[in-house]
């Protein structure tokens, strides 16, 4: 193990993340903060294990935090399938401070660019081999990142490149490992570059079923994020490791890729990998800190990447966690937050059919709304303002890409609030 990198500025850390969100919480004190919109909202703050613990209520007797609503200001996409809101098949879209959106059409083979009031820009990125292009076929995880001034991280899997916001190819990385070998503290190259900090680093999800560590019933399955710097000449640095989760994959017959193995001079039953149902949600905070969930309940944890939980917030009363697999029911379908540290809940199960519905909470812990929209969006990114940019597709398969934002009623400002703790 001579070749692994040193152990010291770069920290491999491994976290049980069942074991943290599991912390008694004793015995509280009041904390009452001012109104906000229609009625003053109460939570209680805790100290545990030297962590504020915050528990926020829902409103009781079916009212809200001051009527907040989700409001759509844009749509990008046509049925007709025609000009540069045809759309073939979205996997990505990324939002950069100027409010231009980029959308990677996979249908399309190249990234286009819109500006904030939804017009055609231009188009990057293309299918090929030259300079600025990519070869799409060759990276599974397809995700588009921006980091701040002006670079747009494409790619995922085997190849990344960066580009900027004119589509000039600024550095290509190509895969320096194979998948199924990933050791904390490496910088991940078989991986989907899902955010940027406002440091400048980037951070990566890094899936890895290990080589040889197969049965005939189940596989072992890691996912890891890493938080990377970045150099002057758009490099990434080895950085910081923090393990998320582990699932065993059952092992089927059947299934569409069909694999025959031989073993020992006989031909097995043909079979596949059925994928595992993750049991953790979690998101990047613009801190550089990850918020992480079991999606059982609303419990919510503040992780550094040393692994240590410096605030925990939480939704009534919060249940234990499901000892058995039949005893698993996902009420939490997605994390996010925005620059001023709010965090957005996605719900497993919306109130709207076929819509989305999120729990929002301030930068404190406190709970100031629960909004819907009526179609189901993903890749949910969350800007400044109230502003959520996300996918959707219809029932024929066409994509849209919308905008939203976050408005109350009686004119509650979103902004970063003073806590009392």
């Amino acid at each position: 193990m001579s070749w692994l990198p040193t152990i010291g500025s770069l920290r491999a850390v491994y976290v049980t993340a069942v074991a943290t969100l599991a912390a008694p919480v004793p015995p509280s004190i009041q904390a009452l903060a001012r109104a906000h919109g229609s009625a003053a909202q109460e939570i209680v703050v805790d100290t545990v294990r030297g962590r504020p613990v915050v528990t926020t209520q829902f409103p009781k007797g079916g009212g809200d935090a001051g009527a907040w609503r989700l409001l759509e200001e844009l749509k990008l996409g046509n049925v007709m399938g025609a000009g540069p809101e045809g759309f073939g098949n979205i996997h990505d879209i990324a939002v950069d401070r100027a409010g231009r959106i980029f959308v990677m059409d996979v249908g399309s083979k190249e990234v286009r660019v819109f500006a904030r009031d939804g017009a055609y820009v231009r188009s990057l990125a293309r299918d090929g081999d030259g300079p600025g292009e990519i070869r799409y076929r060759d990276f599974p995880s397809r995700r588009i990142t921006w980091r701040a001034p002006d670079q747009l991280w494409i790619g995922g899997g085997q190849q990344y490149m960066v580009v900027d916001t004119l589509g000039n190819e600024l550095r290509r990385h190509a895969a320096l490992s194979f998948p199924g070998f990933f050791f904390p503290g490496e910088v991940p190259r078989f991986s989907s570059v899902i955010a940027a900090g406002t440091d400048g680093s980037l951070f990566s999800v890094v899936d890895v079923t290990p080589m040889g560590s197969w049965d005939e019933t189940e596989v072992p399955h890691h996912t890891y994020v890493v938080r990377s710097p970045v150099s002057v000449d758009h490099e990434m640095m080895p950085g910081d490791t923090l393990a998320i989760e582990t699932l065993k994959r059952k092992i089927v017959a059947g299934g569409a890729r069909e694999t025959s193995v031989t073993r020992e001079g006989n031909t097995m039953s043909v079979q596949t990998v059925q994928p595992a149902d993750p049991r953790f949600v979690w998101t990047v905070a613009r801190d550089g800190m990850l918020w992480l969930a079991h999606r059982s309940r609303h419990r919510f944890d503040k992780l550094t990447f040393t692994g240590d939980t410096v605030r925990t917030v939480q939704m009534g009363d919060v249940p234990p966690l499901p000892a058995n697999e039949p005893e698993f029911v996902p009420l939490l379908a997605a994390l996010a937050t925005s620059p001023e540290g709010w965090l957005w809940v996605q719900r497993e199960d919306p109130e709207t059919e076929g819509g989305s519905t999120w729990d929002v909470l301030d930068n404190c812990g406190r709970y100031r709304a629960t909004v819907s929209v009526p179609v189901g969006l993903w890749r949910v990114e969350v800007g400044a303002g109230g502003e959520v940019h996300g996918i959707s597709s219809d029932d024929l398969g066409i994509d849209f890409v919308h905008r939203y934002r976050l408005q109350s009623e009686v004119g509650t400002p979103i902004e970063e609030e003073r806590c009392s703790f």
